[in-house]
Order: C-alpha cells, then sequence, then structure tokens
C-alpha cells in the first residue's frame, strides 16, 4: 500500500514539472508556491484523481480475516456489558 501511495506522488510531482514547462534541474520539480494559479488547480486535481484512485484500490480490497474476527470479539464484550447494565 505504501508502495502504491509513493508511486502516486511521484507521478503527480513528475505532472506538475511537466505542466509548469519545467524540470526543476537537480532539485526537482517547482514547489507549488512557485506556479501560477492555473497550473496550482492542474496540480489539486492530480492530487485529486490520485488519491481517490488510491481510495478505490484500498475500498475494494476485502477485510483481512483477523481485523473481522476482532470486530466480532469486540460487538461480543459490548453485548456482554450491556446486559450486565439492566
Amino acid at each position: 500500500m505504501a508502495d502504491k501511495l509513493r508511486g502516486i506522488a511521484e507521478a503527480e510531482r513528475g505532472l506538475v514539472a511537466m505542466q509548469a514547462g519545467e524540470t526543476g534541474g537537480a532539485s526537482g520539480p517547482i514547489p507549488a508556491s512557485g506556479l501560477k494559479t492555473q497550473d496550482r488547480r492542474a496540480q489539486q486535481r492530480a492530487i485529486s484523481q490520485g488519491l481517490r484512485q488510491f481510495f478505490d484500490t484500498v475500498a475494494s480490497e476485502p477485510i483481512p480475516d483477523e481485523f473481522v474476527e476482532l470486530l466480532k470479539r469486540i460487538d461480543e464484550g459490548n453485548e456482554g456489558k450491556a446486559g450486565r447494565s439492566e
């Protein structure tokens, strides 16, 4: 998952540099503060799109069995507490 996020960030940085018409030399892409309004909007769209893709990927992954089991144990514990307080 961290690799996917790094890939999105790298792609976004490259897109910003291309849209700005510069590579930024050895120091990398131009920071957002040095971009024109239009370029900043393009950068924000690229970030939004990357985050949506990342979220969709994570949201579509199955829930690990260990996590499901943990949730069941928590629910069972809460049911036991609710019964004792009545």
